[in-house]
């Protein structure tokens, strides 16, 4: 059975050998943790409570993150993956148009939003740089930022399953191809 939000899932309990994990107590979240010094630091996609709240005694790793992450994409071409869509192999047997449709209705999507946030973002986002954002975003990455598909993602995902092997989380190297429906392998978007 798969975990549900708040449990901990299969993939997570994976530690790599020589490394231990100790669980927080429970009732505490990470900023208690943070701020009570039971815990250094905290890796996560989204600010601890303590630093929204900006506790003295909790920071950024890098202070300057931004200019940490436009320098690693200048030097590497890589800024990591953000989502990916999983299908389960019997509805690709049953409908086996239904790989290309998704790919194509996200992709107009993603259109859609770009879109929107070059005419209306300013004013509905109301981030006081947002259109520089914007324009800095596209002179370091091209316009088409979150590319989607294997093709212009597969060095970031070869450098993931690598990374993923060499940290212990992947008991073997995977390959793209092991990974990916075939099918999938040739969709491209079309960037205007």
């Amino acid at each position: 059975m798969d975990a549900t939000a708040g449990e901990t899932s299969k993939q997570e309990k994976v530690v790599p050998d020589g490394l231990t994990i100790h669980q927080g107590p429970p009732g505490k979240d990470e900023s208690d943790l943070l701020e009570s010094g039971e815990v250094d630091a905290v890796f996560h996609a989204s600010e601890p409570r303590a630093y929204v709240e900006r506790n003295p005694i909790v920071a950024r790793l890098f202070e300057d993150y931004r200019q940490v992450e436009r320098d690693y994409f200048a030097k590497t071409g890589i800024f990591p993956i953000m989502h990916a869509v999983a299908v389960r192999d019997d509805v690709i047997e049953e409908n086996p148009w239904f790989l290309e449709a998704v790919f194509k209705a996200y992709s107009q999507a993603k259109k859609m939003n770009d879109e929107f946030l070059r005419k209306l973002g300013w004013a509905m986002i109301s981030a006081p740089w947002l259109a520089q954002e914007l324009e800095e975003t596209r002179e370091l990455m091209g316009d088409n930022y979150w590319p989607y598909g294997i093709e212009p993602n597969r060095k970031i995902l070869e450098t993931l399953f690598r990374y993923s092997y060499e940290q212990g989380l992947a008991s073997r190297e995977l390959t793209i191809e092991e990974l990916f429906h075939p099918s999938t392998l040739e969709f491209s978007e079309q960037v205007s």
